[in-house]
């Protein structure tokens, strides 16, 4: 097997395997359920609009290879993953307002502290 077929193996089962079960699965899924009788057009429009995607990820990770080691985009782009991550399940669990309650009353007096006010 030769590298450039590994390569093109690797990219394709790493996109295929994360894109299953993706937002844009649903939405396209969606658009064809909804419109039967497109389905062609709906195609050609999500594959054009990928491919686009694909085409600004390809040129922006290519300009970064250019300036900045791998090693640091990899370390980058986990850092940024895992705070994206920590963020959505702290916003589904509601986390923020559990940790910083927007107001607390006791007997019906305001005692949350102003910080602005000092």
């Amino acid at each position: 097997m030769s590298m450039k077929f590994f390569a093109w193996l690797t990219t394709y089962v790493l996109i295929i395997l994360c894109e299953l079960g993706d937002k844009t699965q649903v939405a396209v899924l969606m658009l064809s359920s909804n419109h039967p009788g497109k389905k062609w057009l709906i195609l050609g429009a999500s594959a054009l609009a990928l491919s686009c995607c694909v085409l600004i990820e390809v040129t922006v990770g290519a300009t970064l290879a250019r300036y900045i080691g791998p090693q640091i985009i990899n370390k980058a782009t986990g850092w940024v993953f895992l705070f994206v991550g920590l963020y959505t399940l702290g916003s589904h669990f509601n986390i923020r307002q559990k940790i910083f309650p927007r107001q607390q009353k006791v007997n019906n007096h305001d005692i949350t502290p102003n910080f602005m006010d000092r």
